[in-house]
């Protein structure tokens, strides 16, 4: 298998890109996925003194699309962006939280290096706020760098490193990638800690199988200059269809064993992160403790198989 920058981009630096750097395009699991739209829906449980039910609703989109250089195809820009909101309904006492937003242009440079090695940069700013004061320091700045290498048709390795400002503190990024062809109907990939999937083809339209997503962002906040944090490790179940030979539809049912969806001061910060998980001894948030508990998504993608 291939690179398949000659139709879509790269499988990206997955969710660190969602997960505080945004999720761009897949080119681990045999296919390339440049276009996606996702709806996700999080039952959440305050406790503050009692239980205190509400919900978060997330809407994510993004799309990169490869330039070649010349006429090259072992040389590509990359050019993309992705959107991200969140809506807190119920009013819950204590979480003054009810929307903020994420808008992070996706600009890069990918390197065919030969059939079995890949070389991809990636420059990532980001605009993340409840958007009721937009200002200077609400942009963040990042980026990663990404090796990726076929051993053979069936088995390829990544690792990718990175940086981020982030809200909380700096964010490092260190993920292992892994795409092996386990069998006819078997398949596992991903990036991990951040992403991880096994995958079973139950018929040629239909898969099924079992999702980590791990999500670490932070947006600022207008009062006070406080900032809300994202942070959450979903393992899931996962069942897709394909729509047509492109377009698939996959339904996700997880649940959050990490979960911090916190407020804090703007100067009480983590010492460091490591992709989504916390370094050193964390700050205190403002708001009273968010239980751990479901997520349900929803997602439409356009896919290009990869050759």
């Amino acid at each position: 298998m291939k690179s398949c920058f000659r139709s879509l981009p790269l499988h990206g630096v997955i969710m660190l890109l969602g997960a505080g750097l945004l999720p761009i395009a897949s080119h681990a699991q045999g296919y390339a996925e440049g276009l996606g739209a996702s709806y996700e829906v999080l039952p959440l449980q305050l406790n503050n003194g009692g239980q205190h039910a509400f919900r978060a609703d997330a809407w994510r989109a993004n799309a990169v699309v490869p330039i070649s250089l010349f006429g090259d195809s072992t040389r590509s820009l990359l050019a993309g962006a992705s959107l991200e909101a969140l809506h807190f309904g119920g009013d819950p006492p204590g979480f003054d939280v009810s929307d903020v937003y994420g808008l992070s242009p996706i600009l890069g440079y990918r390197r065919r290096v030969s059939n079995k090695l890949e070389l991809t940069a990636l420059a990532l700013p980001a605009l993340n706020s409840d958007l009721r004061e937009v200002r200077g320091a609400d942009v963040t700045w990042g980026g990663v760098a990404r090796a990726a290498y076929r051993v053979n048709v069936r088995l390829a390795y990544r690792l990718t490193l990175g940086y981020r400002q982030q809200f909380y503190g700096p964010q490092y990024v260190v993920l292992l990638g892994l795409d092996w062809q386990l069998g006819r109907r078997w398949r596992a990939f991903g990036d991990l800690p951040t992403t991880f999937t096994v995958s079973y083809a139950v018929t040629p339209r239909v898969n099924a199988g079992f999702n980590l997503i791990g999500i670490n962002t932070a947006y600022r906040l207008r009062e006070q200059d406080r900032y809300f944090q994202y942070q959450q490790g979903h393992y899931g179940l996962f069942a897709e269809t394909y729509l047509s030979a492109h377009w698939a539809l996959r339904l996700i049912a997880a649940y959050a064993v990490t979960r911090r969806l916190d407020v804090y001061t703007r100067d009480d910060q983590w010492p460091a992160t490591l992709d989504y998980i916390g370094l050193g001894k964390a700050p205190v948030p403002l708001n009273p403790h968010i239980e751990k508990g479901p997520a349900f998504r929803l997602a439409l993608s356009y896919r290009v198989p990869a050759r």
